[in-house]
């Protein structure tokens, strides 16, 4: 299965500077956050990788190749529309991963190799969200994005909802099903990879995979995150 990286945005949230590098090329554990990433990934089995890129792309492209590509095929796609919603990013990617189902990431999101196997092994015919139940212990809980789920299934989801028993972790295993919702939404106006996932929600589409006790998450989308990110990385 291939996996595909979203980097395209200019990370406005962690910084406000734009003559930072990428927030993907951030120093994390013994490499970078992108580092940690792909390794996660290709523990899993994982050897092509497409990376959606925008602002700064040569950074993050030079960057990979001074780790000779990490041992494994990464495909490179510009998204043009880079600072537009960052359902555009994924809808670049469909060349590249055809009719096949597909693990995509951010760029920001760090998820345990044993997480990802599950995304990859479940035996769900439904596009996937990775999920956590911890709720109690999320790291900046008013900015997460919320969940509930039902039987396995996700019915409701976004960053306002008042009743939710899980948290969106940030990975997704998708199909082609996708592009079809997100080309749906962007005829509304709507370019957000939520959106999308609106979508497949509203036709019962969107299923939920459960992050297990002794698996880990970091979604390192702030100053406040990234350090809690270095504080806790000796944990993992």
């Amino acid at each position: 299965m291939k996996a595909v990286i979203i980097a395209a945005g200019q990370s406005s949230r962690l910084w406000e500077k734009t003559d930072r590098s990428p927030k993907t090329l951030l120093p994390y554990g013994d490499g970078t956050i992108l580092s940690a990433i792909i390794d996660n990934m290709k523990s899993c089995g994982i050897q092509e990788i497409i990376i959606i890129v925008g602002w700064k792309k040569s950074e993050i492209k030079n960057y990979v190749k001074s780790q000779d590509n990490f041992g494994i095929e990464v495909q490179f796609i510009y998204n043009e529309d880079w600072e537009r919603g960052n359902g555009i990013s994924v809808l670049a990617a469909k060349p590249g991963v055809g009719d096949e189902p597909f693990i995509m990431s951010m760029c920001d999101h760090v998820v345990s190799p044993s997480a990802i196997s599950r995304m990859i092994e479940a035996k769900s015919t439904k596009n996937l969200l990775l999920v956590d139940w911890r709720v109690d212990d999320i790291f900046d809980i008013d900015d997460a994005t919320k969940v509930q789920v039902e039987n396995g299934d996700i019915v409701e989801i976004g960053k306002e909802l008042k009743d939710y028993n899980c948290i969106d972790c940030g990975l997704f295993r998708l199909d082609s099903k996708f592009f079809a919702a997100m080309q749906k939404q962007l005829q509304r106006g709507n370019e957000s990879i939520s959106a999308a996932v609106t979508g497949l929600v509203e036709v019962k589409n969107m299923g939920a995979v459960d992050m297990q006790n002794d698996e880990y998450w970091i979604d390192i989308d702030t100053p406040e995150a990234y350090q809690h990110a270095l504080d806790i990385i000796d944990e993992h």
